[in-house]
């Protein structure tokens, strides 16, 4: 491929990163005026990050967390994009992933049976109607929590990834791309980007005013945006903030993503909803229902879509994981529609009963498998995930507290068969 060709393709799939509009000649001798200060020590704390030679976090017992968060260019936000805490906050459904600076928010994301539930989230809506939101003050703080914190462990996850970009990261300036591409320039342009959005989504009002406000006017409500300094920030501002964040959090951050994915796997309870295939069997006594190894459009999670799908590639680990891949791959059994046994009553009165919200319960192991081959410079992660129990729980509600039923994976009955 070209060299034109290889810049077109770089530059188009590079995951939301902006790179600095600036002259790369004025970088340079910003950056040849910093290097004495601080390039000697940034290698070293780098390199001892992620040797092991400083203390890493490990895990507390029962709390474990990829992707990324697009954050549009000089995006206006309000000054504040968290509420302030006026209501009791029970966190006895959420697994806490503690911040190691208080100017960083802590991640909270919803958990079952003491692991992260991934998937469909409880969203908390009105028992008499599940597509009806809950709102109330508490309600909808829990919900701007829930939603800060499944992007932020998504980002450090993918930012653990990078740890080979960070290490080449430029610490006393910013980095623009120039052409042809430079491999370390092209790494330290997108951990710098990666850097940028996680302050972005994770700081505080006070962190994001110091870093990301431009109060030229001194009133103290100038608007917050994507890009250091503030809205029209100068080259010399943006680079100054950038340099100044960077001495003050980047060790801390880096060693807080070591946490997510920290032996390149990571333990979720994976959640999908549950939809009947068809009118109930009288003569299997039972509904059919899919695996959740076979859907198409994989869950993430239920904010949206995110290009890091830790569900999207089911690689079997056990013998009855082993046999469903193979049965699946089967033409006659390609929509993986297994027997749900339940009783004729049951069934009626779950069916027309409105208010439910059925789920399907597994827990599974996501495993890092490195960065995707088919193009290497783009350095966009491979995840699989293989079963770690041949129990699939049925669930009438999101909130995941009324069993219905189970689903042994080890003896399944599928359509079509005999």
């Amino acid at each position: 491929m070209g060299s034109s060709r290889t810049i077109m393709v770089v530059m188009g799939m590079l995951f939301f990163i902006v790179a600095p509009r600036a002259n790369a000649q004025f970088f340079k001798k910003l950056k040849q005026q910093a290097e004495e200060k601080l390039t000697e020590k940034a290698n070293k704390e780098v390199d001892d990050i992620f040797t092991g030679n400083k203390g890493t976090t490990k895990k507390e017992e029962g709390a474990k967390e990829l992707g990324t968060v697009k954050t549009d260019e000089n995006k206006v936000v309000p000054p504040t994009t968290v509420p302030q805490s006026t209501t009791t906050f029970n966190e006895s459904d959420y697994l806490v992933y503690k911040s190691p600076d208080p100017a960083f928010h802590d991640i909270y994301v919803q958990k079952f049976k003491g692991l992260p539930r991934f998937g469909s989230c409880n969203f908390y809506t009105m028992p008499n109607n599940p597509k009806m939101p809950v709102s109330t003050p508490e309600v909808n703080e829990k919900r701007v929590k829930m939603k800060m914190g499944y992007n932020a462990f998504l980002l450090l996850a993918r930012m653990h990834t990078l740890k080979d970009h960070f290490k080449v990261m430029d610490r006393t300036a910013l980095t623009p791309i120039s052409k042809p591409l430079v491999e370390e320039e092209v790494k330290s342009n997108m951990a710098q980007g990666y850097l940028m959005n996680f302050a972005f989504l994770m700081g505080t009002d006070a962190l994001k005013k110091e870093y990301f406000m431009n109060d030229r006017n001194g009133t103290g409500n100038a608007p917050i945006v994507s890009k250091w300094g503030g809205q029209y920030a100068d080259d010399f501002t943006e680079n100054e903030k950038y340099v100044a964040f960077v001495e003050k959090y980047l060790d801390k951050i880096l060693q807080w993503n070591q946490t997510f994915f920290e032996d390149a796997t990571e333990d979720f309870q994976f959640v999908v909803p549950l939809e009947f295939k068809g009118s109930y069997d009288f003569d299997k006594n039972g509904f059919w229902v899919q695996l959740p190894t076979k859907r198409r459009s994989s869950y993430s999670m239920d904010f949206g879509s995110t290009r890091d799908n830790y569900f999207f590639e089911f690689l079997p680990k056990t013998p009855y994981g082993q046999q469903i891949l193979n049965k699946t791959q089967q033409v006659e059994h390609i929509n993986a529609e297994v027997l749900f046994k339940m009783d004729p009553a049951a069934a009626e009165a779950l069916i027309n009963d409105k208010t439910k919200n059925p789920q399907m319960v597994v827990k599974v192991k996501v495993v890092y498998e490195g960065f995707r081959p088919e193009n290497p410079t783009i350095y966009a992660p491979k995840y699989t995930y293989h079963l770690l129990d041949p129990i699939m729980e049925l669930y009438s509600d999101a909130g995941l507290t009324s069993k219905i039923g189970e689903i042994n994976l080890e003896n399944l009955i599928y359509k079509g068969s005999n």
